[in-house]
């Protein structure tokens, strides 16, 4: 089977390359994260009797530990720990770095663009796995406005660290003037979403920020305001409500604002609009208001997806009316026994690719695949100040326990043994030092307008067109 079908303008592989790999099959994985990733590795495991090449199909050569993700943002470890270069983890795969331009399921062929290249090229599969992933849920905007105007997002090394840029740049300014009330409008930082991800983002740079002020001799800590914005009647809904309530208080005590039951319907340069119609002096807001499959889904053609945009999967993983397209991770809508589609989440992604690994080995060998299921294990929330909330398999622990086993099993849970020692060291070192305040510069682009605007009326309503 060739690597390229020919044509004017394809590229042909050398003839020593086309035989070779026209002696194997070809499994093609869209998307380098943790499913994509952990399935490419699984593939290539002695057990399931394949004999394929599996190449990888990612704009980036690296996936990111998301757990440790606000951490590295905001120095509690090195960026560069949090990363995980997909050659290492999967060595037996290839990668190619590039775009995903389009797909032809009769012909069983990838259209793509290598990053840094304009010219469209073809790979042929014999099996395709889709695991994009997801992205932010921007919400259109007659619901919420400016949200990709003025808000950061939570997803990549570089939100992260453009966070911690952002809070570093307010504090010096704040620092520098006088005027209290515009002082307290530069340090209110506002997170939308109080999910795991919104939790883990305003506990760890609450410590960040509060801990950084120490250093700025014109800012009390009364200046420095923290809210968080969630629809749900309570915050981490996704836990048991007693270790929701304990959190919430704990959040409280720290002088954290909770607002459940609203959210935001206009963000703006200098100031937000809650579901109340009340205006709210800010110069930070964080969108951590849920995920939704990418967009990219929709310009495929071939593919059948749910109402949400997902890909619309059997409970084998095998994408619904096709052969050869199989689906897991945040971006496929797998259903378990009881119907309802599984969590998207990082670990329910990493036990679904060998589910899926041994069904593809099934098909290989003409035998029948079996129904995949994975289940919540349970649920760690790091509170910041050495605080947590878990819930595993029944057992529900809150306090130093709780951000101490957080902790463990997410330095277990980290790939390679020299990077978890790494990431090990990074928080021993965290314990005896002092953190560096200072910008990193990784993301310059991400400067948001920070000029002094007094003038209330000026309140332009930015339109979205949102992100499904």
């Amino acid at each position: 089977m060739p690597w390229m079908a020919s044509s004017a303008d394809r590229m042909p592989l050398s003839l020593v390359e086309e035989t070779v790999l026209s002696r194997r099959k070809r499994i093609v994985v869209l998307g380098g994260g943790f499913g994509g990733s952990y399935l490419a590795k699984e593939l290539s495991r002695r057990k399931y009797g394949l004999d394929v090449d599996v190449v990888i199909i990612d704009r980036n050569n690296y996936f990111i530990f998301y757990p440790l993700l606000i951490e590295a943002g905001c120095g509690s470890i090195e960026p560069r720990h949090c990363t995980v270069p997909i050659r290492e983890f999967s060595p037996k795969a290839d990668l190619l770095m590039a775009e995903i331009v389009g797909l032809d399921t009769t012909a069983s062929e990838v259209s793509y663009q290598l990053i840094g290249d304009d010219q469209t090229r073809q790979l042929s599969y014999d099996h395709l796995i889709v695991a994009l992933g997801s992205v932010t849920r921007i919400l259109p905007d007659h619901i919420v406005s400016g949200v990709r105007e003025h808000a950061f997002f939570m997803k990549h090394m570089s939100d992260a660290v453009a966070i911690r840029d952002r809070a570093v740049e307010l504090l010096e300014l704040a620092n520098a003037i006088d005027d209290v009330e515009e002082r307290r409008r530069l340090l209110h930082f506002v997170i939308v979403g109080g999910n795991v991800t919104g939790i883990e983002v305003i506990g760890e740079l609450e410590v960040f920020v509060r801990d950084a002020s120490a250093y700025y001799h014109n800012i009390s800590d009364d200046d420095i305001t923290f809210s968080i914005y969630d629809l749900s009647p309570r915050l981490l809904a996704v836990l048991p409500e007693k270790l929701s309530v304990w959190g919430t208080k704990k959040l409280r005590e720290r002088g954290i604002r909770i607002h459940t039951g609203k959210s935001i319907k206009e963000v703006h340069a200098d100031h937000v609009i809650d579901s109340d119609d009340q205006k709210i002096g800010c110069r930070t807001v964080i969108w951590t208001a849920g995920i939704a499959p990418p967009p990219i889904l929709k310009e495929l053609d071939g593919l059948p997806l749910n109402k949400f945009g997902g890909l619309d999967c059997q409970s084998d993983y095998r994408a619904v009316g096709t052969e050869n397209i199989w689906g897991l991770g945040d971006c496929a809508s797998v259903p378990g026994p009881d119907g309802k589609p599984m969590p998207p989440l990082a670990q329910i992604a990493i036990r679904q690719a060998p589910q899926v690994a041994a069904n593809i080995a099934a098909v290989e060998q003409s035998r029948p695949t079996k129904p995949g299921h994975v289940a919540l294990q349970g649920i760690l929330v790091p509170l910041g100040r050495h605080r947590g909330v878990a819930s595993l398999k029944g057992i529900r622990v809150h306090g130093f326990l709780a951000w101490f086993m957080w902790r463990c099993i997410y330095l277990l849970k980290t790939p390679r043994f020299g990077r978890r020692m790494a990431v090990l060291t990074d928080w021993v070192l965290n314990a005896l030092y002092r953190k560096d305040y200072v910008q990193l510069g990784m993301r310059p682009e991400a400067h948001r307008d920070m000029c002094s605007s007094h003038s209330e009326g000026d309140e332009t309503t930015n339109q979205d067109s949102g992100e499904s």
